[in-house]
């Protein structure tokens, strides 16, 4: 049922199809995933496409239950549909996460509260329903500033005091549905930023049982804002600290309540260990889940299908083989005009994939999230560093151009 558009929800999509399963794709805006400017859907991976209204669990479960055979499994991959995507499954007595899990982890607010209430590490925060409310917090800043349930990084910016933090709180209460046209949490997260190296732990979970599958070193571009603009898996960060990523991570989850499928939580690493930034119930966007299955053997999506059509399936053990890295290329707005060196760049040392997001004629908007890019490039070395370098290397060699 819906998916990103950064590349697990269409892994997923594919891992069905290679296990014999018949795959019926529930959407509200088909177009959408077609589109240019990311990465697009491959309609043979899917024997149905079902158009309802997928914000909304009651409708659903109607067309679940309109389909012409019985349904073994809703799997929900995309942030903007797990809340739907769990409720209806419960409504279906299938497989899934405990609704409440999911709501919790879906609202940021909810989940510094819980977390913070279980001994979890995170920053200073308080949730803010009025541009007002910023002065007299008593956090020290500057800020990261952002909407309690949207994602892509949409809206996430940092502060430098709380004038800035109150406009950016204005800004971002004006803008009452996100992207896929859901109602947002009328309220913003106001966060003490955490002025480290970020972090994600990629993870199963079956009731109480959590398979740490690798921690990714993330790289972002300039402030404001907190755009990535590559991955690295493992993060190999030394010191016991991937270790001490994956415990936080784990007792994350367990403080919400989040007891079954994919997570991907995100961390930043502070002077004295790791600070819970965001869960997220479903698996990793950016093509982290590639580079994870690159690096340890393990197809994240395919063993999600899998855990969802068994639940009883014995959780994957990650296997260190290499390490893997991918480098986005960033978005110019305007209108693509040309496109070159995607063949010279896969032909460059360790690089497995290349792939272009656009085309002359496609007009790119000016976007400061991670969203605004061209393309994305993966790649594969002995180390992380070596893996980035190359990574890094080859998106250098495709040149997008653009003019206004």
């Amino acid at each position: 049922m819906e998916s990103n558009l950064t590349g697990s929800g269409y892994e997923a999509l594919a891992a069905a199809r290679r296990a014999g399963h018949r795959v019926t794709f529930l959407t509200r805006d088909l177009p959408m995933y077609l589109a240019p400017g990311h990465e697009r859907l491959d309609l043979s991976l899917v024997d149905e496409v079902v158009t309802c209204e997928t914000n909304d669990p009651a409708a659903v479960v109607a067309a679940v239950r309109a389909l012409d055979r019985p349904a073994d499994a809703i799997v929900a991959v995309g942030e903007w549909h797990m809340i739907s995507g769990a409720e209806a499954s419960r409504a279906l007595a299938l497989p899934g996460p405990d609704p409440a899990g999911v709501r919790a982890a879906r609202d940021k607010s909810a989940t510094r509260r819980l977390c913070a209430a279980a001994g979890v590490p995170v920053p200073g925060f308080a949730r803010v329903r009025d541009p007002e409310e910023v002065y007299g917090l008593g956090l020290a800043h500057p800020w990261v500033v952002k909407p309690l349930d949207d994602g892509g990084s949409n809206g996430v910016r940092l502060c430098r005091d709380p004038d800035e933090a109150a406009d950016h709180v204005r800004l971002l209460l004006k803008d009452t549905h996100n992207e896929r046209g859901q109602r947002k949490i009328p309220a913003a997260l106001v966060e003490e930023y955490v002025d480290g190296p970020e972090v994600s732990v990629e993870l199963l979970v079956r009731g109480g049982e959590v398979r740490v599958l690798a921690v990714t070193a993330k790289q972002l571009g300039e402030l404001p804002y907190f755009c990535e603009t590559g991955h690295q898996v493992p993060a190999a960060l030394g010191s016991g600290l991937d270790e001490r990523c994956a415990e936080v991570a784990a007792r994350s989850l367990a403080a919400v309540g989040f007891d079954f499928g994919a997570a991907h939580v995100e961390l930043r690493l502070a002077a004295d260990g790791p600070r819970l930034i965001e869960i997220n119930c479903r698996p990793a966007g950016d093509r982290i889940t590639r580079l994870v299955a690159l690096s340890t053997g393990v197809d994240l999506p395919a063993e999600l299908v899998a855990l969802y059509l068994d639940p009883a399936r014995p959780l994957p053990v990650p296997e260190h083989r290499q390490s893997a890295a991918i480098a986005f290329l960033p978005a110019a707005a305007g209108v693509v005009s040309a496109v070159a060196g995607a063949d010279t760049a896969a032909r460059l040392p360790g690089v497995v994939d290349v792939s272009l997001y656009v085309e002359p004629g496609t007009r790119v908007p000016a976007l400061p999230d991670s969203t605004a890019r061209h393309g994305h490039v993966v790649t594969v070395a002995p180390t992380g560093p070596q893996a980035l370098a190359r990574a890094r290397t080859a998106a250098d060699a495709v040149t997008v151009t653009t003019s206004a």
